[in-house]
């Protein structure tokens, strides 16, 4: 038994993972060993003694189940006390864990100071431990009893107990004195069970006697007890009566007892026996509690009785009171019933209006009525809703009165319930009528979703269905050697088996959520597919048949292909080695391409007897499965095979060992020459190092040929190195094939040892030499090291030199200017900069130098210490001058802010002018001014001195850090700005006082001028108010009114906002006084107190007349309510009488008149619609009725009218005769009567639709309203309008006869075109919405009202109440209306369209009928075809018919074969045709057409299958005269090619000879040609088989020179020679892989070589070319004559020469014979520079040297580049010149003057900068040797106007025109630029015969590319019969994208029609005709394949 492990717990923090996780280790853990230890450990219990033992608590731990659980098998046991832990005991496990004695298991309590996670008991390896087993989270003092989890975060385990030692002994005790009881029990029960099943019987029968006569006794009791109680139950009879129920309870306890006793015993007996015992006891229990019961009445009998007369008496008051109160009730009830009626009939109409509403959605309606549906819809929602709203009032109602009802009296109670339960009744019905209406639009929505459902699977089926029947069709003819068709067929299986899965899988899907019909429906779907796919599961099964038969043949066929390929790489492996066996050197590059060619051959070789073999090993497993006799022939045959695959392995092996010996020679040949080399570049390193002995003695500078030297000798080293790199790398490269070699048995391993010997000496050699330069490299170094020290320091002198002239002249003046300054600061800064550089560096060498270059360091140290002193002076005095000039433009400053203060001050003064004259004088608004003005000059004063005195002050602080001289000169002035701006401070003081006093005079007089302002107001309202007087009310009229009011109102707003104005100022004001603190503060309280007074008075008097004003207005206001609600409520009920009368067409039961209008506006649409689209007009359309009559019979009308959807190509306008006949008798005004062309043209007059609700005229100018026109509906125009019309002449659709007047701009045109039945629906719409909006005014009226509690408005509300609810009567009926019209019209609509589609079905068929008995008859005639030719065809192989039958006979069969196949062809696309438009038809009833498209798809599987058929039966024969052909061919074109060759014709002449000068060969022109060519031995058939090759449809010249000429393109280089003889003949040139070569001559023989006669197109090099050595591969390749065709017009050259004269232009898509070419053409190069224009910094191209060698720019001779910044000064002395500019380093100058010398070494010259055109003096060279200006070699200066471009090319971007002899810097040398690369070809035109070159940049762009005579269509385009392309001319056929044509003739232009065209073949078909190459808008038909 092996212990439980312990579950370890989490770290702190952390979070469980589960049960059974690490639990999180409290803070007071840490890792000890291998266990986890409390930190500090608790204190061990010392050594326990025995006594201690003794007293030590024990505890005992055990299970109480029987299970035996690892867990709880490793904690079972007794505990003894160890010790305390955390203010409690723990304990250790005595016992030890039997195999894992080391585990020990403690008992101990943790506290929460880790968390509660952690606090509880554990039982655990140690306390605190990590390793736990058991928690228990109580907080006990002991440990609990249970509660313990395990694992420590799992479930508790309820059968884990912990107890005390003590607890423990008195509980086993117990158990042992519970035992002994169970025993005893168990002895006596066995006792018991030995009565017998006989005695057991015979104690229920007796038991059963004692119940029954124990029942008898209680009950003749009980009858006796029950007679004293219902008599008079006197004293005496009740005693008797208890006595004897008394005797009878004892009697029959004594029996329950025996009963019980037996019950009891009866535990052991039969099932049976021991229920019977227990249904005694449990009668004896009842009948014990009736005896009991009984007793206790007769005891109480006395008390009964009495309570019950009482309760009898009681019971008659109580019923005379409820009749007294049902009466009352009664009459409450009759009270409370009519509302609820009232409500639930109102209900019931709600309810009754949901259907009405819902009525047209139980129409099946298509898409097109789709909005119709939708609006049903919405209105049936909000009926809904409505009808939802009633029912759930009602019930609120009923419910409400139903609890008041319960206080009712019982009788009047039951009736009310019964009554308002009916109604509730009826609400449920409605209810549950209703219910199905609120999911109406989901409703539609699933029946829109089920209908297209069904329709996409049966589209799904019927599509899987078809694919299934093409299959089983293609089966029927698959046989033996039918390869084709079986792989069609298999493709045809699995298109059906996806189509097939895919409908079953999807209807499987849809099952899962559908049911009722439309499952039923799918269920049926399923049932079609899976019978489609057991007739699938057949056709398979037959396929499968098929495939096995020819497995045996196949599989033969492609093992003998396998071997024969094996056999034909042996022979070119054979012929590879020829080569080889010539005499005769042989060139290495040819040795290597050999060597590489028989290495190619032997793993080809290898590869294809490996393939074989393993194919043939492959095949050997499957012929397995073939039958027994099948099996063994293919093994023969097999055997076979495989014999002769090991001989072709043994002659690879003998070839592969011959090729190696070879390759070895050769390979050691290779490394010798490279290792040569390196030895020869060794000897030229050690002449280079011979002049270096002579370098670097001491004293000498280095000089140029020293660097030279070093120079050499490393460039001889490099390429020594370079040869030795060579060298070694090919020696490896080599060593690994030597190797490999010698592995072999090719050759020893001593050469490579020899060569790796002579490869080491020259590394060697290297070596030497390199030390050597490396000693004079280090000798060179250190004098260029010193020579650039010694640069930098003299630079450094110079600057220092520069710095004390320039700071000497500065300090002779005596203030120097600013820019002087700070030149000299940033010349000391740098010549410090550079000192401190220099004198780092020279440190830095002299730190680790030694000998003479520390002398030369030290030197230079010593320089730079004397620079450095001299420095300092400069930058000291320089400083001081600074400061001065700093002081200077401080006090500069601080006087600008002083004098702005002083002028800030004068502008105070100015400001203050209008005060000096009186401030009575001035008003109001002037005198606020004048104070604004004051204070804000006084403002911006104050910030002027406070922003000096900053300044000032600060600047005070500033200089203190300043010289002595500047800092106290600096100080002195700033105290007088001091001074000055004090004095203003004062004045600025004195004038705010004065402005704070003058302010609060003006503020006064500005108040009493608002308080005026304001009773000013108040009287304009008062005078106001005069207008409207209460007498005179009545009189006004509303607009007078309104505008009073306007007015009244207009002045009592004025009059509010001038006292607002005037009390906002006023305390202001008072606020002011308050704040103030001068003597007049009370003053001007008091007067400010009268003005507020008056200002009281007003608001007062403005309030009274308001009131009046509000009063007077609501007594208007109520008047003009109640009269506009009168007349809105007339008006409305005079429009729905006018709604109700207009759609009595509509509601009536005949409709016919109102259908055939509807079919007239749809007639009108679509020929309106028709006219706009196609641009014709009325008349053009009446002629094709009519001719030129001026009428059409009623019957040709009729036919017209049915024939209508096939002129405006739509379907919709779709007529039965009866219909047609209607509506031409309506256009004509009378039945049988004639359509005039005027009747005609007025059915087409232009219709309008309503798009704004606007009034009707009776006339054109007038206002006289005759009706109104609504939105949406329909109008047609009576007249034509006139231009600038404001109204036009219409007739109402929903009323032809009324004609009105109606403005323009209301109306929109149609489409969408409305009639009769649309544009009444518009007008009860608009009716509707009237009396909705009418409704919605009076409640929005009436809840404005809801606030009025008083005045003359509270009166209108009453009136407002009846008139609401008339109108709500009125939208009542309105609203029936509405609905009744909308289902009027859907069922009209429905009517419509159910006629159209009958119709359209009609259609549908007839077309289904016609294009399938046109493809029927055109595949029925090619399967007779076929059937013939079949039936005709001869039997056997290829090579059988080629020995039997003649080529005459083998054309005749192909001929006749051909024409079926076109026959069979021309029925396929007949049928694909009928697809194609049986797809494409787009008329209505689209589903009829199903039927025949199973039918068209079974015609084409029949046609394919004929095609099948007869291909298979004619294949032998066409096998057979493919390779008569091809022999008679080859041989007809040598003897052609000999004899043209030998006539010394050209091409050209001998097709002018033939064909007579026509321009085409005839098959008898071509006889006669080849009868008079000497010695040919050709027959008639033969002749006939070369023309058909090359002119199958008319030889011409094209074909003429394919048949005669000889091109060849070269597959490997190879050289043209001479002459004949190869080895004698110069070289021409080289012709280069991919070359075309023309043959002239040949083939002729030299030895194994063949070699042929001609030129090269390339350059028309002409000479002799190998063509084949020995049995190798061929250098030459026959390629068809090469064409060109043009992309893009481009010009014919005379010469290759872009600049040669253009012989014409070449036209696109033109073809042209190439003669020469293509080859580059090489043009002269010119010179770019990269340069920078002087005059504006523009960056650009420009071209130096043209191609022709003009020059437009050369190098500058005047201009100089300034190299180091310097000044221009104003004149030539140096000492006494004004620096003008300073001049940047990179400037240009131009010199304008000569040298002059300045003392000694200065030279200056006078100079004009380029840049800004400024002239000056500058220094060339200072006298320190420093370079400051030299002349450039940079700069260029423009001959002539040059173009500057964006990049160096002659096509980039213009910048910019640089101007002669403006000066460019050039950003890098020139740059030679080469124009780009061209091509040339010359090409003769077929179309005139001219011949130029034609010169290109090669690339996607180039003008021409080669042509094939194979075009694809591009673009639909017409086929004729000829060239010409003249108008009327009838297209035979029509090329369709993507199909592909032969050229039989052409390109040629067509002097007609101006366009390119060609004439084209396609396939079998023969001549197809002439198609247009490209559209005259350059649209591409045709394009080269």
């Amino acid at each position: 038994m092996s212990a439980w492990v312990p579950s370890v717990r989490p770290a702190l923090g952390g979070k469980a993972a589960g049960k059974g996780a690490i639990r999180p280790m409290p803070s007071g853990f840490v890792s000890a060993g291998g266990g986890v230890l409390k930190k500090p450990v608790p204190p061990s219990a010392p050594p326990a003694t025995k006594a201690a033992l003794a007293q030590a608590e024990k505890i005992v731990v055990h299970c109480t189940s029987d299970r035996d659980e690892i867990g709880i098998r490793t904690l079972v046991g007794e505990y003894v006390e160890e010790g305390s832990n955390h203010a409690r005991k723990f304990y250790k496990k005595t016992q030890k864990i039997p195999g894992h004695e080391e585990i020990n298991v403690y008992l101990y309590f943790w506290d929460s100071r880790d968390g509660d996670s952690f606090s509880g008991w554990w039982f655990g390896n140690q306390v605190g431990g990590a390793q736990v087993w058991s928690r228990n989270a109580q907080a006990t003092q002991r440990p609990p009893r249970s509660g313990w989890t395990i694992p420590w975060d799992g479930d508790v385990k309820k059968e884990l107990v912990v107890e005390s030692a003590v607890l423990d002994k008195v509980a086993a005790a117990k158990a042992l004195a519970r035992a002994k009881m169970e025993e005893r029990k168990r002895q006596e029960d066995e006792k018991r069970s030995v009565v017998t099943d006989a005695e057991w019987s015979d104690k229920v029968e007796k038991a059963a006697m004692e119940v029954a006569e124990a029942t008898m006794n209680v009950n003749e009791a009980l009858d006796a007890a029950r007679e004293v109680l219902a008599g008079d139950c006197d004293d005496a009879s009740l005693l008797v009566c208890q006595r004897e129920l008394a005797a009878q309870a004892t009697s029959l306890a004594e029996t329950q007892r025996a009963v019980a006793v037996e019950s009891l015993a009866a535990q052991k007996a039969p099932s049976d026996i021991k229920a019977e015992m227990t249904q005694f006891g449990q009668q004896m229990r009842e009948l014990q509690a009736t005896l009991k019961e009984e007793i206790l009445k007769v005891k109480n009998g006395k008390q009964i009785k009495a309570q019950q007369l009482q309760s009898e008496e009681k019971r008659a008051e109580d019923e005379a009171k409820e009749r007294d109160l049902e009466e009352g009730y009664s009459k409450h009830l009759e009270e409370m019933l009519p509302p609820a009626m009232e409500k639930t009939d109102a209900a019931e109409d709600e309810v009754e209006k949901v259907a009405i509403a819902a009525a047209p959605l139980q129409i099946d309606t298509g898409d097109d009525l789709r909005p119709i549906m939708l609006q049903a819809i919405k209105e049936t929602e909000q009926r809904v809703r409505a009808a939802q709203t009633a029912i759930g009032e009602a019930r609120r109602y009923i419910s409400g009165k139903m609890a008041a009802v319960g206080r009712f009296a019982p009788n009047a109670k039951k009736t009310a319930v019964e009554e308002f339960g009916t109604l509730k009744e009826r609400l449920e019905e409605m209810q549950q009528k209703l219910t199905p209406y609120k999911t109406v639009r989901q409703d539609y929505d699933q029946r829109a979703q089920a209908k297209k459902l069904h329709e996409e699977l049966s589209t799904k089926v019927s599509g899987a269905e078809i694919e299934v029947e093409k299959a089983a069709m293609m089966t029927a003819p698959l046989g033996a050697d039918c390869n084709e068709g079986m792989k069609e067929t298999e493709q045809a299986l699995s298109m059906a088996q996806s189509a097939l899965s895919q409908a079953l899988r999807l209807i499987d899907s849809k099952l899962k959520s559908l049911s009722g019909p439309l499952k039923e429906e799918i269920l049926s779907l399923q049932e079609r597919a899976k019978t489609a796919q057991e007739k699938l599961d057949e056709v398979r099964r037959n396929v499968k048949e098929t495939q096995v038969r020819v497995a045996a043949d196949l599989l033969l066929r492609e093992v003998s292909d396998k071997v024969a390929h094996a056999e034909d790489e042996l022979q070119k492996m054979s012929e590879a080695e020829l080569p080889f066996l010539r005499s005769g050197d042989q060139k290495t590059e040819d040795i290597d391409v050999l060597i590489q060619e028989a290495d190619k051959m032997a793993v080809a070789v290898h590869t294809a007897i490996a393939e074989a073999q393993t194919f043939i090993a492959r095949k050997l497993v499957e012929v397995a499965r073939f039958s027994e006799g099948t099996a063994r022939a293919v093994k023969e045959e097999i055997d076979m095979m495989t014999k002769r695959v090991e001989d072709g392995r043994e002659r690879l092996q003998q070839f592969r060992s011959s090729t190696g010996d070879r390759k070895r020679v050769h390979l050691l040949e290779e490394v010798d020459v490279k290792v040569k080399s390196a030895e020869d570049e060794v000897v030229r390193m050690a002449e280079a190092t011979k002049s270096l002995s002579s370098l670097g003695i001491a004293g000498e500078l280095a000089s140029e040929s020293g660097r030279e030297a070093v120079e050499q000798a490393n460039l001889a080293e490099r390429s020594a190195q370079a040869s030795l790199v060579i060298a070694r790398k090919h020696l490896l490269q080599k060593t690994a094939d030597l190797k490999k070699l010698a592995g072999a048995g090719a050759g020893s391993g001593s050469e490579l040892g020899r060569l790796q010997t002579r490869v080491n000496n020259v590394q060697q050699e290297i070596a030497k030499l390199r030390n050597i330069t490396k000693e004079a490299e280090e000798r060179l170094r250190v004098k260029t090291m010193l020579a650039e020290v010694a640069t930098r320091l003299t630079a450094t002198e110079s600057d220092v030199d520069k710095v004390a002239a320039v700071a000497v002249a500065t300090q002779a003046d005596e203030q120097p200017s600013p820019e002087q300054v700070e030149r000299m600061e940033r010349a000391t800064a740098l010549a410090q900069t550079k000192l401190t550089a220099t004198s780092k560096l020279v440190d830095v060498k002299l730190k680790t130098a030694s000998g003479v270059l520390r002398e030369e360091l030290s030197a230079m140290r010593s320089k730079i210490t004397a620079a450095e002193k001299k420095l300092a002076t400069v930058i000291q005095a320089s400083k001081e001058q600074k400061e001065r000039l700093i002081c200077s433009e401080i006090v500069s400053e601080a006087t600008e802010h002083v004098l702005k203060a002083e002028s800030d001050m004068s502008k105070c003064g100015e400001a203050e002018l209008p005060f000096l004259k009186g401030l009575e004088s001035l008003p109001g608004a002037e005198a606020a001014a004048a104070v604004a003005a004051c204070e804000e000059s006084a403002g911006v004063t104050q910030k002027a001195i406070a922003a000096a005195r900053t300044f000032v002050v600060q600047k005070l602080v500033d200089i203190k850090e300043f010289a002595k001289g500047p800092q106290e000169a600096c100080a002195k002035e700033l105290a007088a700005l001091q001074k000055r701006l004090d004095v203003g401070a004062g004045k600025l003081a004195e004038l705010k006082k004065d402005t704070a006093e003058r302010k609060r005079a003006t503020q006064m007089q500005a108040s009493g001028q608002k308080v005026a302002s304001v009773e000013q107001a108040v009287q304009a309202l008062a005078n106001a108010m005069v207008k409207f007087p209460e007498d005179k009310m009545a009189d006004l009229s509303g607009e007078e009114a309104h505008k009073i009011c306007e007015e009244i109102g207009a002045a009592e707003a004025d009059a509010q906002a001038a006292v607002a104005d005037a009390r906002k100022f006023l305390a202001m004001r008072l606020q002011d006084v308050k704040n103030s603190k001068d003597a007049g503060k009370s003053a001007g309280s008091v007067d400010l107190t009268k003005l507020q007074s008056r200002l009281t008075q007003c608001q007062v008097e403005l309030a009274k007349l308001s009131n009046q004003c509000t009063e007077r207005e609501q007594r208007f206001v109520a008047q003009k309510l109640v009269q506009d609600a009168n007349e809105n409520m007339a008006k409305l009920r005079a429009e729905i009488e006018h709604a109700t009368a207009v759609s009595q067409a509509l509601l009536s039961d005949d409709k016919s008149e109102l259908l055939t209008s509807s079919f007239l506006t749809l007639v009108a649409g679509a020929l309106i619609g028709h006219l706009k689209a196609s641009g014709s007009t009325p008349a053009k359309v009446f002629a094709t009725v009519a001719g030129n009559a001026q009428s059409a019979s009623a019957e040709d009308f009729t036919v017209w009218l049915q024939k209508l959807p096939e002129l405006v190509g739509g379907d919709d306008a779709c007529l039965t005769e009866d219909r047609a006949f209607e509506l031409s008798a309506r256009i004509a005004g009378s039945a049988g009567a004639p359509v005039t062309a005027a009747a005609f043209k007025a059915l087409l007059q232009e219709r309008y639709v309503c798009a704004t609700g606007t009034a009707a005229f009776r006339s054109q100018g007038g206002d006289d309203e005759a009706c109104t026109v609504e939105v949406g509906e329909g109008l047609e125009l009576v007249e034509p309008c006139t231009a600038g019309a404001a109204r036009g002449h219409f007739a109402l659709a929903r009323d032809p006869s009324t004609q009105v007047w109606v403005p323009l701009e209301c109306l929109k045109a149609s489409p969408p075109f409305v009639g009769k039945i649309e544009s009444i629906e518009a007008f009860v719409k608009a009716v509707h919405q009237r009396c909705t909006e009418a409704s919605q005014a009076v409640d929005q009226k009436t809840v404005g009202l809801s606030h009025v509690k008083q005045g003359p408005l509270v009166e209108v509300k009453g009136k407002l109440q009846q008139i609401r609810t008339a109108l709500s009567t009125e939208r009542a009926r309105a609203d029936a209306l509405k609905k009744r019209v909308a289902a009027a019209r859907a069922a009209l609509v429905q009517q419509q369209q159910e006629e159209v589609k009958k119709v359209q079905e009609g259609k549908c068929k007839a077309f289904a009928e016609r294009v399938v008995a046109e493809a029927a008859e055109a595949v029925e005639a090619a399967e007779a075809r076929a059937a013939a030719i079949v039936a005709s065809a001869k039997a056997g192989t290829a090579e059988k018919l080629q020995k039997e039958l003649s080529i005459g006979e083998l054309d005749a069969l192909k001929t006749a074969a051909d024409e079926a196949l076109s026959t069979v062809a021309e029925a396929r696309a007949v049928v694909a045709r009928s697809q194609e438009t049986h797809d494409g038809f787009k008329g209505g009833a689209r589903n009829v057409l199903l039927e025949s498209k199973v039918e068209l798809t079974k015609l084409a599987s029949r046609a394919s299958t004929a095609e099948r058929r007869l291909k298979a039966a004619t294949e032998a024969v066409r096998a057979a005269f493919v390779q008569v052909a091809k022999t008679a061919t080859v041989k007809a074109r040598n003897v052609l090619r000999t004899a043209a060759r030998k006539s010394g014709k050209s091409i050209d002449e001998l097709f002018d000879t033939v064909s007579g000068g026509t321009g085409e060969i005839s098959e008898a022109q071509f006889a006669q040609f080849v009868s008079t060519l000497p010695e040919h031995d050709l027959g008639s058939d033969q002749v006939a088989l070369v023309y058909k090759e090359f002119g199958r449809h008319g030889l011409r010249k094209p074909g003429f020179a394919k048949a005669l000429q000889e091109f060849c393109i070269c597959e490997r280089s190879t050289e043209i020679a001479s002459s004949f003889e190869a080895a004698a003949a110069p070289t021409v040139r080289k012709l280069e892989k991919g070359e075309l070569f023309e043959v002239l001559e040949g083939p002729a023989a030299d030895g194994a070589v063949l070699r042929v006669r001609g030129r090269a197109l390339r350059d028309g090099a002409a000479g002799w070319v190998t063509f084949r050595v020995g049995e190798g591969p061929p250098l030459l390749k026959p390629r068809e004559k090469p064409f060109l065709f043009a992309l893009s017009a481009a010009p014919l050259l005379q010469s290759f020469d872009t600049d040669a004269s253009v012989v014409r232009e070449m036209q696109q898509d033109e073809v042209l014979e190439l003669l020469e070419g293509p080859r580059p053409l090489q043009g002269p190069s010119e010179q770019a520079l990269h340069a920078v224009a002087s005059k504006d910094g523009k960056v650009g191209w420009v071209t130096l040297q043209d191609t022709a060698g003009n020059t437009f720019a050369s190098p500058s001779k005047n201009l100089y580049m300034c190299k180091s910044t310097i000044a221009m000064t104003d004149n030539f002395d140096i000492k006494n010149c004004k620096v003008l500019r300073k001049v940047d380093v990179g400037e240009a100058l131009e010199v304008i003057s000569g040298q002059e010398e300045d003392g000694g070494d200065i030279s200056r010259k006078r100079f004009k900068s380029v840049r800004d055109g400024k002239e000056g003096w500058v220094t060339l060279k200072g006298n320190q040797g420093t370079i400051y200006v030299e002349l450039s070699d940079s700069h260029f200066i423009a001959d002539q106007d040059i173009s500057m471009r964006a990049g160096a090319s002659r096509d980039s971007p213009v910048l910019r025109t640089v101007e002669a002899g403006e000066a460019l810097l050039a950003k890098e040398p020139p740059k030679e630029v080469r124009p780009d690369p061209k091509m040339g070809a010359r090409a003769r035109s077929l179309e005139d015969g001219k011949s130029g070159w034609i010169v290109f940049a090669p690339g996607p762009r180039a003008p021409v590319k080669p042509w094939k005579a194979k075009y694809v269509c591009k673009a639909p385009v017409d086929i004729t019969s000829s060239l010409a392309l003249q108008e009327g001319t009838v297209a035979v056929t029509k090329a369709e994208p993507g199909q592909s044509f032969q050229v039989v003739e052409g390109p040629a232009l067509d002097a007609i029609s101006g366009q390119r065209r060609v004439r084209l073949a396609r396939g079998e078909e023969g001549i197809v005709g002439w198609a247009t190459l490209r559209t005259a808008e350059g649209k591409a038909c045709l394009e080269v394949a």
